[in-house]
């Protein structure tokens, strides 16, 4: 169990430690969350807009998923899958929710997936549907999976910044010796540091005139022996 170790000692340089490491432990919590972002998940179910449907289809029958035949020519079987849900509009066009698959193909339906069909006969099915578009439903929100793995990382580096600054012998050792000889340094007074930047601006400037001169000088010499065209 993480206890701290040398209490009241090292005080400034262990927060301020702390505080700069957890800085980062956020930045990395942030790339984290949007890392998360483009993970695909596994879907628990597809709604796919349909148009051109005819027949009946009705929930809990098998409907089977067709793409197009990679001859060009008719259509090949993806796989099969259960209707949970059936909303169609007054346009003609409805939405089936497709769920449970038997197919080992279904990372692809979104892209794939041309036409629906329901029935054991493909040549006069008892319901057929051109597939327009297809949304996935995730097994669980994506929000859940970024707010897991952002927490993850902001959860893993408080535990190592803590054992870092306050419970490692080592390295508080370490932060507690850095502290002592941060106290040994002497620190210019505000008058010191008000001098020597105004000595700093002064020198700044009369070397960038003595340069300007020196180029000035140079350049006309080099015109007067024709080296270079004025």
């Amino acid at each position: 169990m993480m206890g701290l170790y040398k209490p009241g000692q090292g005080y400034w340089v262990r927060v301020l430690t702390a505080v700069g490491v957890g800085i980062l432990v956020l930045f990395g919590a942030l790339w984290g969350w949007g890392q998360a972002q483009a993970v695909r998940l596994p879907a628990k179910e597809w709604t796919m807009s349909t148009s051109a449907g005819r027949g009946d289809v009705n929930i809990g029958d098998t409907i089977a998923l067709l793409r197009d035949s990679r001859d060009g020519e008719g259509f090949d079987q993806l796989g099969t899958g259960l209707v949970t849900a059936y909303r169609p509009s007054a346009s003609g066009r409805a939405d089936v929710v497709i769920a449970y698959f038997d197919t080992n193909e279904t990372r692809d339906l979104a892209a794939d997936t041309r036409r629906l069909i329901v029935g054991m006969d493909p040549t006069n099915p008892t319901f057929r549907a051109t597939v327009d578009g297809t949304v996935a439903e995730p097994i669980f929100p994506q929000l859940y999976l970024q707010a897991g793995v952002a927490g993850g990382i902001i959860l893993i580096g408080a535990i190592l910044i803590g054992w870092f600054v306050a419970s490692s012998p080592k390295s508080s050792d370490f932060l507690i010796a850095t502290d002592s000889e941060m106290k040994k340094v002497h620190w210019s007074t505000y008058k010191q540091i008000k001098g020597s930047t105004i000595v700093v601006i002064v020198a700044t400037f009369l070397i960038a005139g003595f340069l300007f001169v020196i180029d000035i000088g140079f350049s006309t010499f080099f015109k007067w022996i024709d080296v270079l065209q004025g």
